[in-house]
């Protein structure tokens, strides 16, 4: 339902796709993964679902000259090994060799092809979703960079990803690496997203100016799954009121579905009137016995 509404208002399906914004954030996992990449250094990158982690981690590397990026592809985290760790150093490093059978083999074999890649090459291991790691799969990247060849050592540089709220999987690292914690979105941040990725994109003011104030402002806006999501809530509340863009109304509708608009106090109310009447009455019957 969600592309419909985008579609309804000249959206495309994904307007978040391929979207960028520099921030504070991106600036520091740019530089924590350059050194992680010229200085062969361990680093953990964490942040909330939704930060935009992978994202900036992959961004960044794309700007180190002469990188080679090793990626392991097995799905299921939890059951990521050092096995597979190393089957993928091998089909990165030489896709014509075949990864050894037996553990043993194996490993001489990967100290071999990251020796004499990293003579040319900066050679980096990236995990996202590292959070669900095996904690025997944590100490063997340890046993990893303990790798030498013609006594060099390290002989790549590794950087973990994962979220902050499950950060105590990853301790274990954690006095081994440079931890990098995220903050999220700030409000002038939210802000730019909203008119960079929608109106710009767009080419026409799919939010008003007051509409993106309000939303840069709330909670809900502090990470980039998030706000797309209160986009989307916005842009349907749009599409029940008829309107072809998202105002301040809808988005405070959004923000506080239960607000109740503010009593005008110039316009007494039918209850203010009759307790005025009654009040004026019984200065009437005090009146009264006074005389009396």
């Amino acid at each position: 339902m969600k592309t419909l509404h985008r579609k309804r208002l000249g959206l495309a399906a994904d307007p978040w796709a391929g979207f960028h914004l520099e921030t504070a954030d991106t600036a520091r996992i740019t530089l924590a993964v350059e050194a992680a990449a010229e200085a062969r250094l361990f680093v953990s990158v964490l942040g909330a679902r939704g930060a935009g982690k992978t994202h900036a981690v992959r961004r960044a590397l794309q700007r180190v000259p002469k990188v080679r990026i090793v990626e392991p592809l097995r799905l299921r985290r939890e059951c990521l090994h050092v096995g597979d760790i190393e089957s993928a150093i091998v089909r990165e490093l030489a896709p014509n060799e075949a990864p050894r059978r037996s553990g043993e083999a194996r490993s001489v074999q990967v100290r071999r092809l990251l020796g004499q890649g990293a003579r040319d090459v900066r050679i980096v291991l990236v995990i996202d979703d590292a959070h669900m790691l095996h904690h025997a799969t944590l100490r063997a990247l340890k046993r990893l960079r303990e790798l030498t060849w013609l006594g060099v050592a390290p002989l790549l540089g590794i950087v973990l990803v994962g979220q902050a709220d499950r950060a105590e999987a990853v301790a274990e690292v954690g006095l081994r690496s440079d931890r990098l914690w995220l903050g999220g979105l700030l409000p002038e941040d939210a802000a730019a997203a909203l008119e960079r990725a929608l109106n710009r994109r767009s080419g026409q003011k799919i939010v008003a100016p007051d509409a993106i104030v309000a939303l840069a402002a709330s909670p809900r806006a502090r990470n980039w799954l998030d706000l797309a999501a209160l986009v989307d809530d916005c842009l349907a509340e749009a599409a029940a009121r008829g309107e072809d863009r998202i105002t301040r109304d809808a988005a405070l509708s959004v923000l506080h579905p239960n607000r109740r608009p503010a009593p005008d106090i110039k316009r007494p109310t039918a209850d203010d009137d009759a307790v005025a009447d009654i009040l004026a009455s019984l200065n009437a019957d005090e009146q009264r016995e006074a005389v009396a």
